[in-house]
């Protein structure tokens, strides 16, 4: 009996604890409809193509896909299959004949400056080709590669075919305008990735100034100037100057047709953003999508970093479960997720999680999901999962049916078990006093009787 009254009692404690405990209180959330846009960048440029390829993003999309003028975004390609082309650039000398030279002057092409007769090596030619943006240079690494311009544009179409740059088409290797030479933000984009890998190619272009080996009419050497980094942090700048905190390197472009050209890339706040812009146009020799640069890059600093708003397991909150005994289970993400994401209160998770469930419930089933907005763009939905199993069982049938007669009030539950812990209890007392009197009175009379048998 003392061991039914302890068990008895033990359950009844465990009830009184946990019969009518409540999810924890929510933070009231703002409707998905309610989250603010993105303001909309004042940027020169027509067409703008912004993402982080470590993640995935795609931050501005302006026209990606539109078919636009590269100018001399063109020598990207240049550049890069010359550097795959010629193993040791650096020991390959390349002489500059009047061919080369013959039409750049007058269609007012710009030139690294060599002259015929001048043996610069390879590399040379391709510092010349990115950094001052020499048309001259991609005529002298087309001569020496295929043998004339027209086959080396063969080996541009076939790169960019085999990379899937497929609404591209070149004409020449330098980028002069003609309207059968053009490519889309997306397809520049996809080119500048793959340069990326190339360390020789990032090398030169992160390269401020160069001097080539000594050459007939330059026997110090030619001196080359990046026509992007001229622009950027400096200090003490002979043009305009932009601050671009974590940039790293661009090549640039510009034709009537085409307009101020952009590809480039900056390390910003832990992102690695990739940029293409094109078509802007502000006056003669003003730099436009170079400012606009400045612009995206710096507006993004200033309001975005990568982050991690979801871990692997993190709990998102608690869920009650009816008829299963014990305490509200917990519900945690499936995956983590990271990605470029507002570093304010434009950062939004949206939590989707019911107050109850029905038992039974197993490890990891699915009970709600979390979604990451970033302004009101979704950008991923996470399942959220049950921490522990919950089965069926006969006191959690009676612990959810305290917690609806008494509408969810702890303190009502509490007093109601009590009393009802206290009527049981009282019963057994008294049953326990009269099972003993009975006993006592019993006892008595078996003693009486045995007495008058005795006499």
């Amino acid at each position: 009996m003392k061991e039914f009254l302890r068990r008895s009692a033990a359950v009844l404690a465990v009830l009184s604890l946990t019969g009518c405990s409540v999810p924890e209180e929510r933070p009231v959330q703002l409707n998905p409809s309610e989250y603010k846009p993105m303001e909309t960048l004042d940027l020169h440029c027509d067409y703008v193509y912004l993402i982080d390829p470590d993640t995935g993003q795609t931050l501005i999309d302006r026209g990606s896909e539109d078919r636009m003028y590269p100018a001399s975004l063109t020598k990207v390609m240049t550049s890069i299959i010359a550097i795959e082309e010629i193993p040791d650039p650096e020991h390959v000398t390349i002489e500059f004949t009047q061919e080369m030279l013959n039409g750049l002057i007058a269609a007012s092409a710009n030139r690294a400056g060599f002259l015929p007769g001048d043996s610069p090596t390879a590399l040379d030619h391709i510092y010349g080709d990115l950094l001052p943006s020499g048309a001259d240079c991609s005529r002298a690494l087309a001569f020496y590669i295929a043998g004339d311009e027209e086959a080396f544009v063969g080996l541009m179409n076939d790169k960019a075919a085999e990379l899937g740059m497929n609404d591209t088409h070149f004409v020449n290797t330098s980028g002069l305008h003609d309207d059968d030479h053009y490519t889309t933000c997306r397809d520049m984009m996809t080119l500048y990735l793959y340069c990326m890998k190339n360390e020789t190619f990032m090398d030169i272009l992160r390269t401020q100034v160069h001097t080539s080996v000594p050459v007939t009419h330059f026997p110090n050497g030619l001196g080359m100037t990046n026509f992007v980094l001229m622009y950027i942090n400096q200090e003490n700048p002979q043009y305009q100057d932009y601050q671009i905190p974590g940039f790293v390197a661009g090549k640039s472009g510009y034709t009537i047709e085409g307009q101020y050209t952009l590809v480039s890339n900056a390390d910003i706040n832990g992102m690695n953003l990739v940029m293409v812009n094109a078509h802007g146009y502000v006056e003669p020799h003003y730099p436009a999508s170079i400012e606009d640069a400045s612009v995206v890059y710096n507006w993004y600093r200033e309001h975005f970093a990568r982050q991690t708003p979801v871990e692997e397991g993190q709990s998102f909150g608690s869920v009650r479960v009816r008829n299963s005994f014990g305490n509200n289970i917990e519900a945690v993400a499936a995956e983590g997720f990271t990605a470029d994401l507002p570093n304010d209160e434009n950062l939004h998770l949206y939590i989707d999680l019911p107050e109850t469930i029905q038992a039974p419930v197993a490890a990891g089933e699915r009970i709600g999901s979390v979604t990451v907005y970033s302004y009101d763009r979704r950008l991923r939905t996470i399942d959220l999962l049950a921490s522990d199993a919950r089965p069926v069982s006969f006191f959690g049938r009676i612990q959810t049916g305290l917690y609806d007669y008494t509408g969810g009030r702890v303190w009502l539950g509490v007093i109601l078990i009590c009393l009802i812990a206290a009527a049981f209890f009282c019963l057994i007392v008294l049953l326990t006093l009269s099972y003993r009197q009975n006993r006592k009175k019993t006892r008595r009379h078996s003693s009486t009787n045995r007495t008058e048998h005795k006499n």
